[in-house]
């Protein structure tokens, strides 16, 4: 079996940037050092443990899933403004999570229970002046 290269790899995890298109991008990544104690959308308040290796580094904190231990991007800032706005596939491809967590990620911030109720719940929340101070909306 060939052994496969980095390249090969970073090719398959990271597609060519003209694939995915910004509806209301560009987004910055928060400030913060390891250690701190951010308020995560879908978790609480949890400690930045690193910066995600993905083609925006974002703060990161360790999430456990059965076997496995990942560093997931904190649900904060821009990100939850991208959440809002842009696809499923791009939010994935840009913050280098599943599109499983996207959506997951959409109905916290929407607070619907099934997948009926997330758009409309997304569209209340873009219009709420607090919503929109708190997260830089224009």
């Amino acid at each position: 079996m060939a052994k496969k290269t980095k390249k090969a790899t970073a090719t398959r995890k990271f597609p060519p940037p003209d694939e995915y298109h910004w509806r209301a991008g560009p987004y910055c990544a928060p400030s913060v050092k390891v250690g701190a104690v951010l308020y995560d959308e879908y978790r609480g308040d949890v400690a930045v443990d690193g910066m995600t290796n993905a083609p925006i580094p974002w703060p990161g904190s360790n999430y456990n899933k059965g076997r496995h231990v990942a560093l997931l991007p904190i649900l904060c800032g821009d990100l939850v403004r991208a959440v809002c706005e842009e696809d499923e596939l791009t939010v994935a491809h840009y913050w280098g999570v599943t599109q499983y967590m996207v959506e997951q990620w959409k109905r916290a911030l929407a607070g619907a229970k099934g997948a009926n109720g997330v758009y409309a719940g997304l569209a209340f929340k873009r219009n709420a002046p607090e919503f929109r101070k708190k997260f830089g909306y224009k």
